[in-house]
């Protein structure tokens, strides 16, 4: 019997893709007998106590498994953060590690061309021993940032379920993964008419939340301001 430490790295919190995902692999490891912990990152990182608990954790774990999102081809922050921590730390030598990364685009090319590449080389950096990754395209469809488990998720859910399960059975017979990537989306549907409908889909969306929110997603504020006239 092995430890898991589930990081989730959403800065949502609770009620994001990251941890359904995260609660879904730690349920299938529960059913193989293995001892698991999940932390927030976001949570962690807002006291010294925290912090300094989540790296203890990060101590005591054989395998460190962390779900997050893809945010401009980047890892969001507080992920950097937690990296950062972890590095300076040291003492990561043979602990196993893998990323199940998901984005908002419908292709998960986005994940494996710069974030799967960028955790690889922090694996090689602390000494972590890299068992494979997950790479999830347009994790939006499986409604986590509404509380919805996997299961509730419906179809969409499917082959990234059939994904954990493998990954679940690595991590608990202390084998290899793989570096895999999975659509939400077919890919048939990905022809142009549709992908301009999922464009609009996209920009409507963030419209409405930008004015539920008092924000302009066309606004420029770093733009050079030139005068009408000259001063």
């Amino acid at each position: 019997m092995t430890h898991t430490l589930l990081l989730v790295g959403s800065p949502r919190g609770r009620k994001s893709t990251s941890t359904s995902l995260a609660n879904h692999l730690a349920a299938q490891l529960q059913e193989k007998a293995q001892t698991t912990e999940t932390l927030w990152i976001t949570e962690q990182l807002a006291s010294p106590e925290k912090t300094k608990h989540m790296m203890d954790s990060i101590q005591k774990a054989h395998t460190i498994v962390l779900t997050a999102p893809l945010y401009d081809d980047s890892q969001p922050y507080i992920v950097t953060k937690t990296m950062e921590l972890m590095e300076a730390q040291k003492n990561l030598e043979g602990k196993r590690f893998i990323p199940i990364i998901n984005n908002g685009f419908p292709q998960p090319e986005q994940i494996t061309h710069s974030a799967i590449p960028i955790y690889k080389l922090f694996a090689a950096k602390t000494g972590l021993n890299w068992i494979g990754s997950l790479a999830i395209g347009a994790g939006e469809g499986l409604q986590g940032a509404t509380g919805k488990s996997l299961h509730e998720a419906g179809g969409a859910a499917n082959t990234v379920i059939a994904e954990l399960q493998k990954i679940a059975e690595a991590i608990s017979t202390d084998t290899t993964y793989h570096d895999n990537e999975t659509w939400i989306i077919p890919q048939f549907m990905l022809k142009p008419l549709l992908r301009d409908i999922i464009i609009w889909i996209n920009n409507k969306s963030w419209k409405t939340m930008a004015k539920k929110n008092g924000e302009n997603v066309d606004a420029k504020p770093y733009i050079e301001y030139t005068p009408k006239t000259p001063i």
